[in-house]
């Protein structure tokens, strides 16, 4: 009795531990949120005081956003860059998902001349860090191709991902072979089976690579400020550089409120579709080559 009694008060001991530290971290994790909000309804340049009172918050950086804030030098509205992101994000997802998901199946489903060594080159790829390729993707695409300072410029280059492929391929691999093989005695050709049966099973993988691709594109930086010198193009995340160097350095309550406001898009499309997130790992992997 006395040794059950001394595991209990071990186990009771362990779980309030390891509960503090999870508030803790939780604590920690959630701080920068709360201080960015709280900074964001405050004015002038006390925002790093500890010392307010809730009546002294106000939403006057979120109303001089949401009516038709124009930034000081270029007189373009946050509303144009976040336009423009949403036209690249939009634009990167669809098209990167769509090759992906070829790219996939042909890996996984079709005999081809050279298949093993394409799986392999895929896989090296992954292994190669990007700013590696930053410098030569800008010399083909500005310098070759012409394409600077255009929504081209930006867009195609992503258009391949060796990741999503190769999670697209994992997901096809755990397709039935059955099934497809009843859809071709019914005289279904590949582009078919492609369309019509596997992209509408597809959704789980789909969607959480999806969800992952766009928030990376709303928020890539480097390769969007190579790119472009016209700012009417610049995406939110380049554009809000613009806004933290100018002059509102006076109000640094409106950069913060600007910051919050375009993450909210980002928030919202993780909420909804994070349960896509579990059910792709665990179809991804689960056979192997």
């Amino acid at each position: 009795m006395d040794a059950y009694r001394r595991s209990a008060m071990v186990y009771k001991v362990f779980t309030i531990a390891f509960t503090l530290v999870a508030i803790g971290l939780a604590v920690i994790t959630l701080y920068p949120y709360l201080f960015s909000l709280i900074a964001s309804l405050r004015k002038g340049f006390n925002i790093y005081s500890f010392q307010f009172r809730f009546s002294d918050l106000t939403t006057y950086a979120y109303e001089r956003i949401l009516f038709g804030l124009k930034d000081y030098e270029t007189g373009i509205t946050i509303w144009r860059w976040m336009l423009n992101s949403l036209i690249l994000s939009a634009s990167t997802t669809l098209l990167t998902l769509l090759f992906s998901s070829m790219g996939g199946y042909a890996l996984a489903r079709m005999e081809f001349a050279g298949k093993k060594a394409w799986f392999a080159a895929i896989l090296a790829v992954m292994m190669i860090p990007g700013q590696i390729t930053l410098v030569p993707k800008y010399i083909m695409i500005v310098r070759g191709l012409e394409w600077g300072n255009s929504y081209t410029g930006l867009i195609v280059p992503f258009l391949f991902s060796a990741y999503y492929t190769f999670m697209m391929r994992q997901f096809f691999l755990s397709f039935p072979k059955e099934l497809e093989e009843a859809a071709i005695m019914d005289g279904m050709g590949r582009i078919g089976i492609f369309v019509k049966m596997l992209l509408p099973l597809s959704k789980a993988p789909l969607l959480a690579a999806g969800t992952l691709l766009f928030m990376g594109s709303w928020g890539s930086y480097l390769w969007p400020k190579l790119l472009l010198q016209k700012q009417e193009l610049y995406p939110i995340s380049v554009g809000m550089t613009l806004m933290m160097n100018s002059k509102y350095k006076a109000a640094p309550s409106i950069p913060i409120a600007a910051a919050i406001i375009t993450m909210l898009p980002l928030l919202i499309l993780f909420i909804i579709f994070q349960r896509y997130f579990m059910e792709s790992i665990a179809n991804t992997g689960s056979k192997g080559a």
